[in-house]
């Protein structure tokens, strides 16, 4: 009896320094951080346990095996093994295996299943369960297109999850016009796939995360979209799960171009004398733009052209390329390129296009162009660049202009008419005797108009140089030009000519010959009758 007294005190004190861990009947509910202890017999080979998710998460399984051989499982409600099959081999009494095991789930009602070796191996164990919710955002479910999750662009960051029974995300993104769609993605996931797929279902690309390995992956990509609809697809499988953050923007192209420009005959036309930047956007369904450009001259032409990714060519349409250029930039980084061409008269195409289809994006282009006279240089230059591109005057051979010759009246009239865009097809013989048939039409045309009259009823003056003074009154009846305010300084302007010089000033078409003097009865060269038509335009 003694000894049976001192028994149960020796228990007791071990009890109370030593207390046994919370325990719950097997077959039941399994609340978390809470030890069940189990028994696997020969009558009882299998033990289930239910535990619940209210949200996303992570299981945190720990399993501790007191015999030889067991095995761990975990199912979902339809009965679906969730992660894999865990063997833990080797356990005893006096030495057991502890498996410590991770399975990231979506809410749910889940089942442990602890199961024997094929009836040969019996025992106990301890199992317990904790859970840790991810806090994801996403809407659920979004395990295919049609589910697709819709995102907002520019908006919040998205908080996602791949568990290991629910390996698929989508989001829906629609895109309202063309540009560029940057997704940023911070990952903690041991790895994955992120794709781009269009309305269509065709993906579009595919990239994989790195790995993580305890610090957040960051990993950025964009696409170069047309207006439409798009989708986003992160996947996991195996091991490769986790949350990932995922913000995803939107940079508009602001592009220019007259869509369809696909190819030649849909080409957009574009002056080659418009010194304003254009933009443009290539993506991957719209990986050439064409352009058209009418080179009326023999000249040559500066492209300047700027892109991350994209090249060009300037071809004929047919077999020629006149010049190309391959982009080298980089994303945020757009090469800037310049190259001057000769090029002769005709209609070529300009083409813009993606290297490779995930390099595209927004590039801009301008163009310069110049006549290829060896007497045309400086101030000059773009006067008779404007008169040759309008078709309104030629050189007086194929590689002279002429700048400095003196203008005759009837190369002057043909000139104005041309420019003005006046009716020639009243080329009947004219009252004058001395205009040569090429320019009955243009004199006819002026006198119609009230522009220009001759030196008499029969005579124009055809050869006679046309001077400043003479010039002056021509571009004030043509244009229309106003001298309101201004009072001009020069001491070589007749009355005659006062308004039609203060006109030219007022408009900024001239400044004279000196601080005091017009050269009101000067010839007008070749070259400043060009200034003078470029200027004056200038006022329409």
């Amino acid at each position: 009896m003694k000894k049976a007294s001192i028994l149960v005190l020796v228990l007791s004190l071990f009890l109370f320094v030593f207390p046994l861990p919370k325990t719950v009947k097997a077959d039941t509910v399994l609340p978390y951080n809470t030890t069940v202890t189990g028994e696997i017999t020969e009558q009882s080979s299998s033990q289930a346990y239910t535990v619940t998710a209210e949200e996303a998460g992570t299981f945190t399984i720990n399993f501790t095996v007191y015999f030889s051989s067991a095995l761990l499982e975990l199912r979902d409600s339809n009965n679906e093994l969730v992660g894999e099959y865990e063997w833990v081999n080797g356990g005893s009494v006096g030495n057991p295996q502890v498996l410590q095991k991770e399975v990231n789930i979506e809410p749910g009602v889940y089942t442990v299943l602890v199961k024997d070796n094929n009836k040969i191996s019996f025992g106990k164990y301890d199992l317990a369960v904790a859970f840790n919710p991810v806090h994801n955002t996403e809407t659920e479910p979004n395990q295919t297109f049609t589910e697709a999750m819709p995102i907002q662009l520019n908006g919040k960051r998205i908080r996602g999850f791949i568990s290991a029974n629910d390996h698929h995300d989508y989001y829906k993104v629609e895109v309202e016009e063309a540009g560029r769609l940057e997704l940023d993605i911070v990952s903690q996931m041991r790895s994955g796939t992120v794709e781009f797929y269009d309305a269509k279902g065709d993906m579009i690309s595919r990239d994989s995360l790195d790995y993580y390995e305890g610090t957040p992956v960051t990993w950025k990509t964009h696409q170069d979209f047309e207006a439409g609809t798009y989708y986003i697809h992160v996947v996991g499988y195996g091991s490769n799960q986790g949350i990932y953050e995922m913000l995803v923007s939107f940079m508009p192209a602001n592009n220019a171009e007259i869509e369809p420009n696909n190819n030649k005959f849909t080409a957009m036309p574009i002056s080659i004398m418009d010194p304003k930047m254009y933009t443009g956007f290539l993506s991957y369904t719209d990986r050439y733009d064409y352009y058209k450009i009418d080179m009326k001259f023999d000249g040559y032409v500066t492209i300047n052209f700027s892109s991350e990714f994209s090249g060009y060519q300037l071809t004929d349409g047919i077999s020629i390329n006149y010049a190309s250029h391959r982009g080298s930039g980089s994303n945020g980084h757009p090469e800037a390129s310049t190259q001057r061409i000769a090029l002769p008269k005709g209609v070529y195409y300009f083409v813009p296009f993606a290297q490779v289809s995930w390099q595209s994006g927004v590039y801009t282009m301008s163009f310069k162009a110049e006549v290829d006279f060896k007497d045309v240089t400086g101030r000059y230059m773009p006067a008779v660049t404007f008169l040759a591109d309008k078709e309104v005057a030629n050189g007086i051979t194929k590689n002279e202009f002429g700048v400095y010759d003196n203008m005759k009246r009837v190369d002057a009239a043909i000139w104005l008419a041309k420019i003005l865009e006046l009716d020639p097809s009243d080329s009947t013989y004219t009252p004058y005797l001395d205009v040569p048939k090429r320019a009955w039409g243009a004199v006819n045309a002026l006198k119609v108009a009230n522009i220009a009259n001759g030196k008499s009823t029969t005579h124009f003056g055809a050869d006679d140089t046309m001077t400043r003074g003479e010039m002056a009154l021509l571009l004030k009846r043509a244009y229309g030009l106003s001298a309101e305010g201004v009072e001009n300084p020069f001491i070589d302007v007749a009355s005659r000519y006062e308004e039609a010089v203060n006109a030219l000033l007022k408009n900024n078409v001239t400044q004279g010959k000196s601080p005091t003097r017009f050269g009101t009865g000067e010839p007008i060269t070749r070259g400043e009758m060009a200034l003078f038509l470029y200027r004056v335009e200038a006022t329409r």
